[in-house]
């Protein structure tokens, strides 16, 4: 139901309550800034189940790139777009709720004075998640929905808790 495997589902969660250690799962992401003159800026090779796909990322030109791929934030916004639809849709699946089309769309403003070294001011005011949702369901049903998937989502969840962050500066030759 809505392109989700309930059967799969429904093993995970009975093995991860039975044995919550195996919920948690590392993610790795290794990538490299190219210092030439041409090309996107930096690439990643990631891996996942059944392949694996090169992503390239290269600043707006007012940022010093050239423009020729996505940058970080559309990345960003990118993986929220992604991790909030696939959490709706899992719990309108698991609630037994058909939904025929799921659109979102998810805006911020970005003031680039932070990263320019010019101010420091907030990168951010927030960000703006509206989906448009074609469903039997009522709007009630849907919003418990959405709400529910608010609180199981995890990109929401990195971006409304703070996250530790560790950096290591390892110098190479």
């Amino acid at each position: 139901m809505n392109h989700i495997n309930l059967e799969a589902l429904g093993k995970t969660v009975a093995s991860f309550r039975a044995d919550p250690s195996k919920a948690r799962k590392e993610n790795t992401l290794t990538g490299e800034w190219n210092p030439g003159e041409s090309g996107p800026q930096f690439q990643s090779s990631l891996s996942f189940e059944k392949g694996s796909v090169t992503l390239s990322m290269d600043n707006p030109e007012s940022m010093g790139g050239t423009g020729s791929a996505p940058g970080p934030l559309q990345y960003c916004l990118f993986g929220m777009a992604s991790c909030f639809s696939g959490t709706f849709m899992m719990v309108a699946a698991q609630e037994g709720v058909r939904v025929e089309r799921l659109g979102i769309k998810v805006e911020n403003t970005v003031d680039m004075t932070r990263p320019l070294g010019i101010t420091q001011n907030p990168l951010t005011d927030g960000v703006r998640i509206t989906l448009t949702v074609k469903s039997a369901a009522s709007k009630e049903v849907l919003e418990k929905l959405e709400e529910r998937s608010r609180q199981q989502c995890p990109a929401v969840y990195c971006l409304t808790n703070p996250i530790p962050l560790a950096i290591s500066l390892v110098r190479e030759g």
